[in-house]
């Protein structure tokens, strides 16, 4: 018995979700060229689609932290496990990231934490901007940590090592 495998024949709801992530990342893409453009800033080469950073996962769990003594936790990826995508280009921007605490009430769970930075794998936003959306994603679902940095380490692009860095005790008070 011969088997369809023509892609062709999709469910439509699996189409309409193909044709609005496809949508959303030409819509995107469009729009950080565009800005990127006001500063006479162009692509060089070819040009890739890449999703925004609102479709990054939004939700890590976490678990209480039920302990009187202080600890450092620290998770870090190992090189080239990180991964979004450059706005100018779309081609992949390898790098670690690395984030350490003192608890307050809550720890990460290590799983979802994995999945959260998995997706970013198709988000084209500035190395810049990743370090300072990974750090507020992280500081809102750790609530209290008596102190939080989060630092990205990207592959050398063109010469240049890039290191971003956000420290909870170097921010301003809100």
């Amino acid at each position: 018995m011969a088997t369809n495998h023509d892609t062709t024949d999709l469910r439509p709801e699996v189409e309409e979700k193909l044709r609005e992530v496809q949508d959303q990342a030409e819509a995107h893409t469009r729009q950080a060229l565009e800005y990127m453009a006001r500063f006479g800033v162009e692509p060089e080469g070819q040009v890739r689609l890449f999703q925004p950073p609102s479709t990054r996962q939004q939700d890590i769990h976490r678990l209480p932290y039920a302990h009187d003594v202080q600890q450092r936790v620290v998770y870090e990826t190992e090189p080239g496990e990180f991964t979004a995508l450059c706005p100018f280009s779309g081609l992949p921007d390898f790098g670690t990231v690395r984030i350490e605490y003192v608890p307050g009430d809550w720890i990460l769970e290590l799983k979802s934490l994995k999945y959260y930075l998995l997706s970013w794998r198709d988000v084209g936003a500035a190395q810049e901007d990743i370090t300072a959306l990974i750090y507020q994603d992280v500081l809102r679902h750790l609530e209290s940590p008596d102190y939080l940095v989060v630092t990205t380490t990207y592959n050398v692009r063109g010469g240049i090592n890039t290191t971003c860095t956000v420290d909870s005790r170097t921010q301003g008070d809100d």
